[in-house]
């Protein structure tokens, strides 16, 4: 009976190891096509901005990854930008800068395409 136990650990230790490697994997090829659709998305002003999404991993709990898609330079400007603004001179405020929504269309995507992704990786 120990022997069946034994068995049994070890076939699930081995499917926990497949999995995390699938899930790895995955959030790697979600994650480098999030940074590219949002380079591709992002307001170009200049172009610095756009530039700048990255991506940044991280050591999580059972052997996942954690990946962080952040815009290296511009940081400050991600929340300006997508969710708009006042403008403000010397004289005091004028207006508001429109929102320019390129980062929720990224993460909705990258939230849907994920799953999918796993699931392929492990069939």
């Amino acid at each position: 009976m120990d022997s069946f136990y034994v068995q049994m650990k070890d076939v699930l230790d081995e499917y926990s190891k497949e999995v995390a490697r699938a899930t790895n994997n995955s959030m790697d090829v979600v994650g480098k096509e999030a940074v590219r659709k949002l380079k591709s998305t992002s307001p170009k002003k200049t172009g610095d901005y756009a530039k700048g999404w990255g991506l940044k991993r991280s050591r999580g709990p059972n052997r996942i990854n954690i990946i962080t898609v952040h815009n290296r330079t511009d940081y400050q400007l991600t929340h300006l930008l997508e969710n708009g603004h006042m403008i403000v001179n010397g004289k005091g405020t004028y207006g508001r800068a429109p929102a320019i929504k390129h980062i929720a269309p990224v993460e909705q995507w990258a939230n849907g395409e994920l799953p999918e992704e796993i699931k392929r990786e492990l069939e």
